[in-house]
């Protein structure tokens, strides 16, 4: 019998069940299939309550993460130098993308014994190989055709694929917190908070005039176009960077660290993981103010997008509110090559710090309610 949800307490007793059976107020279903007198153990759908084998996870998931990270910024840097460099440049932040969530498929399924349904070991296949293939293809174009229209094909593909593929099998997925239809309302209510919250935020811009107003009505229908055409064919980048961040490494340092340090913690790698292309892409007239704004900006918004994940427990929460902030910029006016200044620095720090640090207080960041086992 399949179930969504199998939470086994002290992982890998061997005990025979010929029922199933109920356990505490929560009605949590314990199932252990007997085949043949062997025993089937599912450890697919929960993480390890042993603290040495977590910190071996986030060890090997940094590691390859940052790695791969460190072996493509050679090659961003390189590029910098060729007439289209900026174009280049945005084509290798796609490709920084994929990272977290290659990282995670690589340390679930080579270094771990984690278990999943075979849909999911397709779904993961498929995005393994892509990041491998757009890896190289994204280095050779860049030197070889100077050009980015195969890296653009293939992101259109792989994304539209993969989207079809999670929206088939959304059941299936459900056991990596992937299925679109789950908590949809919850879903649904963060993502209304996020834009009330962004919007509320460049209220002072707008007061100050620098924002143009005039333009806000076509800059919104551009953003809504872009937000659309990232749902369609971008999803492979949104998820390859939420199902790292949240799904894999938010929960591991939570347990480690408690919900609220953890996060934080969380929040300064994801900021420092985009310190390449704040010298050459964010901001190359003022990179060490904008690594330190990202570090800022990625524990703030960190802190919102760990609320996020854990009120609704669905990746998709966290994955469509950062397709929401990255078209954000579009519709106030942002964009690329920003240029920093000490006040500019100071301002969006503390904007997003009244604006996000708040949620630190809510329920789904209370206490931990689990035990850590020490080997």
């Amino acid at each position: 019998m399949e179930i969504d949800r199998i939470i086994i307490l002290d992982s890998w007793y061997k005990m025979e069940y010929n029922h199933f059976k109920y356990i505490g107020t929560r009605g949590i279903e314990i199932c252990i299939m007997l085949i043949s007198k062997n025993y089937i153990k599912w450890r697919g759908y929960t993480m390890s309550k042993d603290a040495n084998t977590i910190k071996k996870e986030i060890k090997k998931f940094l590691l390859i993460n940052f790695g791969l990270i460190a072996f493509i910024s050679i090659f961003l840097f390189l590029s910098s130098k060729k007439q289209n460099a900026s174009e280049f440049a945005v084509n290798f932040a796609g490709l920084f993308m994929y990272i977290p969530a290659f990282s995670t498929i690589v340390v679930l399924k080579k270094f771990s014994d984690y278990k999943f349904k075979q849909e999911i070991d397709k779904f993961f296949k498929v995005f393994a190989i892509a990041t491998l293939v757009r890896i190289v293809i994204t280095i050779g174009e860049t030197f070889l055709l100077s050009s980015i229209w195969i890296s653009s094909l293939l992101d259109t593909f792989v994304s539209a694929y993969l989207l079809y593929f999670v929206l088939v099998n959304s059941h299936e997925m459900r056991d990596i917190n992937l299925c679109l239809g789950k908590n949809s309302k919850k879903v649904a209510t963060v993502i209304l908070i996020f834009v009330i919250l962004i919007v509320a935020s460049n209220i002072p811009e707008i007061i100050k005039g620098q924002v143009n107003v005039d333009k806000l009505a076509e800059n919104l229908v551009i953003a809504m176009i872009s937000l659309i055409t990232n749902f369609l064919i971008g999803f492979n980048l949104f998820f390859g960077e939420e199902f790292g961040w949240r799904y894999f490494l938010q929960p591991r340092l939570q347990k480690l660290y408690g919900k609220r340090f953890g996060v934080i913690i969380l929040g300064f790698i994801w900021g420092i993981w985009h310190a390449p292309l704040c010298f050459i892409l964010y901001s190359p007239k003022t990179p060490v103010y904008c690594v330190i704004g990202h570090v800022a900006t990625c524990i703030f918004l960190g802190i919102f997008l760990g609320y996020a994940y854990m009120k609704t427990g669905n990746v998709w929460a966290p994955m469509l509110i950062h397709m929401v902030n990255n078209v954000i910029g579009i519709i106030f006016g942002g964009g690329y090559t920003a240029v920093y200044t000490l006040e500019t620095l100071l301002y969006s720090i503390l904007i997003y710090a009244i604006f996000f640090m708040p949620f630190l207080l809510t329920k789904e960041y209370k206490a931990n309610k689990f035990k850590l086992v020490k080997s």
